[in-house]
């Protein structure tokens, strides 16, 4: 019995060890740097033959985005939008629809922003 309880308070204390280490993990992230994202960028959604070209222009203020998007031969996914950004996660919405959270990683936006369509935009220079 007591070994049984034992047992059962020591799996606890590894649940809940395990549980602190995912929320410290989560403020990191939270607490990251915020990516640069203001500027123009270009790219491809889809795949192979049937990738269609994006552009995005986008202004920061501290989180905050803002900007247009446009994705070829898609009027309803294309527009100004509005966004944040938290870390290396951008987060983007059309009046219409929420777009996809995309990762940035210096001069690259890679992620799956809408209709199953995988992206990778690069930022012009």
């Amino acid at each position: 019995m007591i070994r049984a309880i034992r047992g059962s308070v020591l799996v606890l204390l590894c649940v809940a060890t395990l549980g602190c280490g995912a929320v410290k993990q989560q403020r990191a992230e939270e607490n990251a740097p915020t990516a640069k994202v203001a500027g123009n960028w270009s790219g491809y959604a889809g795949f192979g033959a049937n990738s269609t070209p994006v552009t995005l222009t986008m202004q920061q203020t501290g989180t905050n985005v803002t900007g247009n998007i446009s994705i070829a031969g898609r009027p309803d996914l294309s527009g100004p939008v509005t966004g944040s950004v938290q870390g290396e996660l951008l987060k983007l919405s059309l009046p219409t629809a929420t777009l996809g959270e995309m990762q940035v990683k210096q001069d690259t936006i890679t992620g799956v922003p809408a209709a199953g369509m995988p992206a990778t935009l690069r930022r012009d220079k």
